[in-house]
């Protein structure tokens, strides 16, 4: 749904109000990868520790995080008209109102989404959040396409009243707020039955916080990774341009809904089996599985762009189409190194995330210094930079991981696997413009993979 309105997004919003709906949300993603605490991997953690109840660790992790986010919204709300004139938004200080809002409700969201995940609950997992997209796509399409002050309805007047105090942009941030409220709602039912002030365990929570602190400096590090370019880009380029790059690197982030919904998958299976005596060999399959999955839809969507561009976004967002393939391919390293940092959290050892990550954020700095300084401000800049920083972290990851847990062992076939598929990409778009020749050449890669890894994939499939 949300790759959905994105071109419904682009039509409707110019690039400057394209400009600041992302920035909004990439200065939003900086704030919840600090007030989550890293809370969401040490509930997973300490669940399947013996000496702890599950519902002790629940009730704890959610406590904490509700002091935290408490403490956060608090101080935020009070410190708006001070922060919105920093951020260039004194004409708009309900954006952060509404933001503040919205981070508050998906923040205490988390713990009982990751409960839905770790008690084997999809369907009650997809129907809030289903609920969620759907209540912000209809309030989003009810916004944008009624006009104003044309009839004096109930609806109407609520839209009215929207309208005194925000723009067009504004809407979609007061559409996630409903939402975040309404997931925040399905989920309350959980919290009041699960959770407990006697159920609290302060060693606990010490300790959890001690395992989560370390993971949450690493994900405001990927937050930086992630946002800073298009951060810098609108101060220091142009509205215009942050459209566009914005506009296209959404659609690069297919590869991080391929990531994700791997992730939300294998991640507490990952923590479960970390005691199992298979557990090494399971690893090292799944992650082998992740990557070449993972290459064939790289391969699939670079050698369509023109055809998922023309359909996602407008055209005039087209001018930043050539960081597509670079972000995406930084998404796939990225998500091989999510897989692989399972070895630090399972050992306890979170703060090697950390020091990986902050190389990760000085790669990041470096790239976007640079496109500040130089004269013309290339946004391809910012977009290698993206990549070198993700292919950095793994490498460092892989140097580590092998000293303390597992790793790939079959490099040269991943390392064989990368390089047939970049030089696939390459011919593609450089070279072959047809596109029934395009579709024959990946059609042909798909064929040259599954005969060459057909024995692991059925061989995983026994070994459950």
């Amino acid at each position: 749904m949300n790759y959905a309105f994105l071109k419904f997004f682009t039509v409707s919003l110019n690039r400057e109000e394209f400009s600041i709906y992302t920035d909004m949300y990439a200065l939003s993603f900086l704030v919840i990868g600090f007030i989550s605490f890293g809370l969401e991997n040490s509930y997973f953690r300490f669940l399947y520790k013996k000496n702890y109840n599950q519902e002790t660790v629940f009730s704890t992790g959610v406590i904490i995080q509700l002091l935290i986010t408490s403490f956060f919204f608090i101080i935020a709300i009070n410190s708006i008209k001070y922060l919105a004139p920093i951020a260039g938004y004194q004409n708009h200080q309900e954006y952060f109102f509404m933001f503040f809002l919205i981070i508050f409700f998906d923040t205490i969201c988390i713990l009982p989404m990751a409960w839905l995940r770790a008690h084997d609950k999809p369907l009650k997992y997809a129907i809030i959040n289903v609920v969620n997209i759907l209540t912000q796509s209809f309030l989003i399409i009810y916004m944008f396409s009624n006009t104003l002050h044309l009839k004096k309805t109930f609806f109407c007047s609520i839209l009215n009243w929207i309208s005194s105090f925000t723009d067009r942009t504004g809407y979609i941030f007061f559409a996630n707020m409903i939402s975040s409220f309404i997931s925040f709602f399905l989920v309350l039912p959980i919290l009041l039955k699960k959770v407990t002030i006697k159920k609290f365990n302060q060693i606990l929570a010490k300790r959890m916080l001690n395992y989560g602190i370390p993971i949450m400096f690493g994900s405001i590090a990927f937050s930086i990774n992630e946002n800073l370019d298009k951060i810098l880009i609108k101060r220091w380029g142009s509205d215009e341009i942050n459209g566009s790059y914005s506009a296209c690197y959404k659609i690069a982030s297919f590869m991080s809904l391929y990531i994700k919904i791997f992730r939300l998958g294998i991640e507490p299976i990952f923590f479960k089996k970390s005691e199992d005596s298979d557990a090494k060999y399971f690893y090292e399959e799944i992650t082998y599985m992740f990557i070449l999955f993972g290459l064939i839809f790289y391969v699939l969507i670079c050698g369509n762009i023109s055809m998922f561009i023309d359909f996602f976004i407008d055209k005039k967002y087209h001018i930043a189409i050539s960081i597509i393939p670079i972000i995406m391919m930084g998404n796939l390293l990225l998500g091989i190194y999510t897989n692989l940092s399972i070895f630090y959290k399972i050992i306890d050892k979170p703060i090697i995330g950390t020091y990986i990550s902050l190389v990760g954020v000085l790669i990041t700095f470096v790239f976007n210094i640079i496109f500040i300084l130089i004269p013309n401000r290339n946004f391809m800049i910012p977009a290698w930079g993206t990549l070198s920083s993700y292919g950095c972290m793994l490498i460092i990851l892989y140097i580590w991981g092998k000293k303390f847990f597992f790793i790939c062992k079959e490099i040269k076939n991943i390392i064989i696997h990368f390089l047939f598929a970049l030089f696939l990409v390459f011919i593609i778009i450089v070279i072959i413009k047809k596109m029934e020749f395009r579709l024959f050449f990946q059609f042909m890669y798909l064929i040259i993979v599954f005969i060459l890894e057909k024995k692991r994939l059925v061989n995983l499939i026994k070994k459950k």
